[in-house]
């Protein structure tokens, strides 16, 4: 049985291969040559001492893709556990052979909706961060359709609390033009801005009991955090314009 976050040298080598080849490369080229991106706190990212959880807002089916070669880069290139595990949800992206190959060798996880709180992947996520990996989630558990921060799902905080691992968060704008809901090709030259925050402090969290009200809480205290970002991109935009 396959144990995350402790891979074979062969299954690291096929899935640099894949990763690197069909999703950081063309990803990579894509944001770098058509989109105008700025990206605040990247060192933040590369700074980072695992096992980590990247965890940020969620408006395109892509976010992960978009983001991924911009912010793990370049520790990703030597730092084989510093490539996150991403969380697809199962029927949008395991779809047909090929695609479903991808995922499997592009260090993915997937996740069914509708399948709770001890689903089998949830637990393969708490395994990757507890063997000293990292993980990207959302914290609202599916993509904004209104374009407001959400509310925090219980089970990023359940991660986290099992895991016990570092926690960074993210605030993005943009990608909801670049690839709004319901389109299937990314739109050219918009504005796209990436703001990581420092490492949260979620210790007092530690010392409470293992259950669902902590979890929940847990991911409140992500979405706060979150949301600070958001204000204080919109400060900064406000002042530059």
């Amino acid at each position: 049985m396959r144990e995350y976050g402790k891979d074979s040298l062969l299954r690291r080598i096929v899935t640099i291969i894949v990763t690197m080849f069909f999703l950081v490369l063309p990803f990579w080229i894509f944001m770098k040559i058509f989109t105008r991106t700025r990206i605040i706190g990247k060192e933040y990212i590369q700074k980072a001492r695992l096992p980590f959880l990247f965890a940020s807002n969620h408006v395109s089916m892509l976010d992960d893709a978009f983001i991924g070669p911009l912010l793990f880069l370049p520790r990703g290139f030597w730092d084989y556990k510093f490539m996150p595990y991403h969380t697809p949800e199962r029927k949008n992206f395991y779809v047909g052979p090929v695609f479903s190959f991808i995922m499997e060798h592009a260090k993915c996880i997937p996740l069914t909706r509708g399948k709770g709180l001890n689903q089998p992947g949830i637990g393969r996520i708490i395994q990757a961060l507890k063997n000293g990996g990292s993980v990207v989630m959302y914290p609202e558990g599916t993509r904004t359709r209104s374009g407001r921060l959400g509310t925090g799902k219980p089970g990023i905080g359940k991660v986290i609390y099992e895991s016990g691992c570092n926690v960074i968060p993210c605030y993005h704008s943009g990608f909801e033009k670049v690839l709004p809901i319901g389109k299937k090709i990314p739109r050219f030259s918009k504005e796209v801005i990436i703001k990581v925050g420092e490492p949260l402090d979620l210790s007092r969290f530690f010392t409470m009991e293992n259950k669902l009200e902590t979890w929940k809480a847990i991911a409140d205290e992500l979405i706060v955090a979150i949301r600070k970002l958001m204000e204080e991109d919109r400060t900064e935009r406000s002042f530059s314009g």
